[in-house]
């Protein structure tokens, strides 16, 4: 059993054997499947993320657990396991050092759990994520759904590309292309091999349709790509807040002239550095 996993799944993925000295707000990841879990979460939560109403809180509760499928997703394609299960750890939400809220899982003890049989990963593989969003993530995004009126399309939804974003990051800092392959083929068993069941859902929630957007380059660059969110993180329902970028909610017409307005504040921001020089 590896030391590092832990030290990764600590700095990557936010989950832990500490608690943190000064917490704004703690309770029992088991509490989490629950509607009144869920509502005293939300309740302590709304007020820190300055939500206007609790769906908003709900929706970023729900865009922040992914973490734990991206640390469940790692550990899958490592081949080395730990017990994520709610049962097992603590949620924490505390003021980070740079002023903004952050979430913590801290786990009880470390518990290894069995990794794949020789020539049998395949299996393995299906079997732990099946079983993971199944029986740990599935309550937890029903409970939500119920608690905070927000349909259980929309919270599903919000996982694909918060998981994609954590993919890549995985990919950009592989050591081998042995390692790079991995991540893709459990990448395309994520979103096209896993049915529809573990979800409660007809097909996949995570097996969807990528699409970009432009957004402007600074000046003399060529305009970037950004992939759209699948589904509104609820920013705009946040005290001085609006729809972000890549929203789905945002018309065509409003992000174009959200374009316009960003290439003007870029070109500025290169004027004003060429004239400090």
């Amino acid at each position: 059993m590896s030391s590092s996993l832990v030290h990764v799944i600590a700095e990557k993925f936010s989950v832990v054997t500490e608690f943190h000295p000064e917490p704004l707000f703690s309770i029992a990841g088991s509490r989490l499947s629950t509607e009144a879990g869920i509502k005293e979460l939300v309740n302590a939560y709304s007020p820190l993320m300055l939500a206007l109403e609790p769906a908003a809180a709900g929706v970023y509760f729900i865009s922040r657990i992914a973490m734990l499928n991206g640390a469940m997703q790692y550990m899958v394609s490592h081949a080395e396991l730990i017990d994520l299960a709610p049962e097992r750890w603590t949620l924490q939400i505390y003021r980070h050092e740079k002023g903004h809220v952050e979430f913590r899982y801290v786990l009880s003890e470390i518990r290894w759990m069995e990794g794949p049989q020789p020539d049998q990963r395949s299996l393995w593989r299906e079997e732990r994520l099946s079983h993971w969003y199944e029986a740990h993530i599935r309550p937890i995004v029903e409970a939500t759904s119920r608690a905070v009126k927000v349909d259980l399309t929309h919270l599903w939804r919000l996982f694909p590309m918060r998981l994609r974003y954590m993919f890549d990051q995985l990919e950009e800092a592989a050591g081998s292309e042995e390692l790079l392959k991995r991540y893709e083929e459990d990448w395309t068993f994520l979103t096209k091999g896993l049915k529809g069941d573990p979800f409660g859902r007809s097909r996949n929630p995570l097996d969807v349709k990528i699409n970009f957007v432009d957004y402007p380059g600074a000046p003399g660059e060529p305009d970037k790509q950004l992939r759209m969110k699948m589904a509104c993180c609820m920013y705009y329902r946040t005290e001085g807040g609006n729809y972000c970028y890549t929203c789905p909610r945002m018309k065509p017409e409003e992000r174009a002239g959200r374009k316009e307005q960003l290439r003007v504040k870029l070109a500025e921001e290169a004027a004003a550095k060429i004239a400090v020089n």
